[in-house]
């Protein structure tokens, strides 16, 4: 056996475009180092509504469904790959900016606070598990969105922007597992959210 490595210069898994949009990435760069920029990445890198939380989601509801609904759970496992590529392309741009992409988001104060698996949402069927990753996807664009308007720098505003095309890329795919596999679920939502707004 070989004790060379093989060559993984630029190792991107097929699979992962089926799941992604398809505009080019842009390249990591930055106007110049940043650090107050790199600590609003990491909200997106490992908050709450991150990539990191994303991947740890959708990997566990794949791992649920697959004998249940082999086609649902095949999605998830594609649409994580994209968001690994995402963890990926926020680290080398934190990273840039002068930053540590630790598994942490850094308040204003300057105290740290480590991503927590308390984070995903776990569920306990197809259509309420699918539900929460398209809440899941609308959270992270409207973070990306946020830090766009406070970064000031063109080449991290774009990177942001083509992340967010994919993020809404993957709520449509979302949306045609909900069609597909979850409309008594909608009918029961619809149902209940009529039922709250009765006075």
């Amino acid at each position: 056996m070989s004790e060379k490595l093989p060559n993984l210069t630029g190792c991107n898994s097929p699979e992962m475009y089926k799941c992604a949009h398809p505009a080019p990435y842009p390249e990591i760069r930055v106007v110049r180092q940043n650090p107050q920029y790199a600590n609003l990445l990491l909200e997106d890198y490992t908050g709450q509504a991150s990539e990191l939380t994303a991947i740890t989601q959708y990997n566990y509801h794949h791992f649920m469904l697959e004998e249940e609904n082999e086609e649902a759970a095949a999605l998830l496992e594609c649409i994580a790959l994209v968001e690994m590529h995402h963890l990926e392309i926020l680290a080398e741009t934190i990273l840039a900016l002068g930053g540590d992409p630790r598994y942490r988001t850094i308040k204003a104060n300057g105290e740290g606070s480590y991503w927590n698996p308390s984070y995903v949402y776990y569920g306990s069927e197809l259509c309420d598990r699918i539900a929460a990753d398209i809440a899941s996807e609308w959270a992270a664009v409207v973070n990306y969105r946020k830090h766009q308007q406070m970064i000031n720098d063109p080449y991290v505003k774009k990177i942001l922007e083509r992340i967010i095309l994919d993020e809404l890329y993957h709520i449509e795919l979302f949306h045609k597992v909900v069609k597909k596999y979850c409309r008594s679920f909608l009918k029961r939502d619809q149902l209940n959210s009529s039922t709250k707004d009765t006075p």
